[in-house]
């Protein structure tokens, strides 16, 4: 895989316990020459001793370790802005635990070479090892994503699999505190697209491994999520005259396309 030099791509993948998973999904990036960031976010000593392994074995991956487990978007966001400071363009976030195809890494990578501008997810495509809970909660939280956008522009704000922009990444994350756990794949998509970060959303399976550990706590992270929904929803009501002049602006650019 190649790309001209403005283009610069790292991978990172947030940690926390799944040192059985992560070794195939470094190994899948690593097959696509991109370099990796591992965010221990406060691991286990297995999961600890199986990242060293890894990095041992891998040039082009690096470990770092938080001191405590803060949650997934703790993670991601210091993973975004290490991969700012080391001077790459873009990150491609993926999860450790073995859900995603990563047959799909070209394409999205693809995606955001044509458009850097532009934030490139996954929209799920499950299978039967879904979870009925967690496909009804997707649906109430892209129904809430609407609504603070006042758009259908994020068909899916919780996937795991997207590649961010990271000047917008950084403007954001300098200016801005955003969720530390589950929630916060959701508030930093609302609010880099109440930047104006254009965002396209490409099909992915994602499977539930017999097996697979998963970090969603019922009661804690729903109740995050609620309440990430309701600050972004009233931010969007002291957002909204602007919101809604851009949709304007973009409804009439469109008409002069055509």
């Amino acid at each position: 895989m190649s790309f001209a030099s403005e283009f610069r791509p790292c991978v990172i993948i947030p940690v926390y316990n799944h040192g059985s998973t992560v070794g195939d999904v470094v190994d899948a990036c690593a097959d696509h020459g991109l370099p990796v960031m591992l965010i221990d976010d406060g691991s286990n000593a297995d999961t600890k001793k199986q990242l060293r392994a890894i990095t041992r074995r891998m040039d082009n991956c690096a470990l770092h370790t938080l001191p405590v487990n803060r949650g997934k978007g703790s993670a991601v966001a210091y993973g975004l802005k290490k991969a700012y400071e080391a001077g790459f363009s873009h990150a491609l976030q993926i999860d450790a635990d073995g859900q995603h195809d990563l047959e799909q890494i070209v394409i999205f990578l693809d995606q955001a070479h044509k458009v850097p501008d532009m934030l490139i997810a996954g929209q799920p495509i499950y299978d039967d090892s879904a979870p009925t809970s967690r496909k009804i909660g997707r649906e109430i939280t892209n129904f809430w994503v609407m609504v603070e956008t006042i758009s259908r522009e994020i068909p899916d704000a919780m996937c795991g699999f997207r590649v961010y922009p990271l000047t917008a990444c950084h403007r954001l994350l300098s200016s801005k505190r955003l969720s530390l756990r589950m929630e916060f794949d959701i508030e930093i998509l609302v609010r880099l697209y109440w930047m104006g970060v254009r965002m396209k959303f490409l099909p992915i399976k994602i499977i539930y491994p017999e097996g697979g550990r998963s970090h969603f706590h019922l009661f804690r992270d729903n109740l995050a999520i609620s309440r990430i929904h309701t600050i972004l929803f009233f931010n969007m009501l002291i957002k909204f005259p602007h919101l809604i002049l851009k949709k304007i602006k973009r409804h009439l650019k469109k008409g002069e396309s055509r």
